[in-house]
């Protein structure tokens, strides 16, 4: 004989059971079927979609779920992310900035408030710049010597100079901004500078190399340079091998007065 108590009791747990079992599967699905629509009006929008759906493969094979929501787009810049559950609106942990030309990436910023995921999430994309002539490995000795930097000193902030001209190889810098919003969080951030239009593809340097970038440290200038006070640490003084003016030029003979 079945017990009143039990008549009560059964119903209830089946229902409860049966309820969470269909929320699973819907979260299950939606995240398995979650796709990001990319903006494709330009071909700067189609060539960051390439590098993104690269350095997600990277990503995954790292651990991480991968970009899984779009904030923000425009033709000029992206906002995107990788949240708890796809296609959220707001930011949580990771945020990266996307800026864009017409026909080519200007530049990534990929900021991260849980310094452990940093180096795995900062490779990936230093890995998508050349998938074919890069190992893992390689990627993530940057940004995990960044890492170990902030976590020496977690209190102390530290910002590599961001020098924002297109060259034709991509510059990486590093910063890392502790309590910048006076909520406890430590920010790491990462700075791609794409190279310019033409000598990058989306998957890869046209050259076949990439040059990672830190600051520019020079001695004081101010004798070299009197009179000018350098906001970019001299990176654009450049040595050209190249004489100047051309020996055989018609300048050149005034040397010799």
């Amino acid at each position: 004989m079945v017990s009143t108590e039990m008549l009560f009791k059964t119903p209830g747990r089946v229902i409860r059971r049966g309820f969470l079992l269909l929320l699973i599967g819907l979260l299950l699905q939606g995240t398995a079927s979650s796709e990001i629509r990319w903006p494709t009006e330009t071909a700067g929008q189609r060539m960051l979609e390439a590098y993104v759906k690269q350095a997600n493969e990277f990503l995954i094979q790292q651990g991480e779920p991968g970009i899984n929501s779009l904030f923000e787009a425009y033709r000029s810049f992206e906002v995107f992310g990788i949240t708890d559950l796809p296609e959220q609106e707001i930011p949580e942990q990771v945020e990266i900035t996307a800026r864009l030309f017409e026909n080519s990436i200007n530049s990534l910023e990929v900021r991260v408030c849980d310094p452990g995921r940093f180096p795995r999430i900062a490779a990936s994309f230093i890995r998508a710049l050349t998938p074919e002539t890069m190992s893992m490995n390689d990627a993530l000795t940057v940004p995990t010597q960044r890492m170990q930097k902030a976590a020496k000193a977690p209190g102390n902030s530290f910002e590599d100079q961001v020098e924002s001209l297109n060259g034709t190889v991509p510059y990486i810098y590093y910063g890392y901004f502790p309590n910048q919003y006076n909520d406890g969080r430590n920010w790491l951030q990462m700075t791609i500078i794409f190279p310019m239009e033409g000598y990058w593809d989306g998957i890869g340097i046209l050259s076949g190399t990439q040059v990672t970038r830190g600051p520019d440290t020079y001695s004081d200038h101010s004798s070299d340079y009197e009179g000018y006070d350098s906001e970019d640490d001299y990176v654009h003084y450049e040595i050209f091998m190249t004489p100047t003016p051309e020996p055989d030029s018609a300048a050149a003979e005034l040397d010799d007065w």
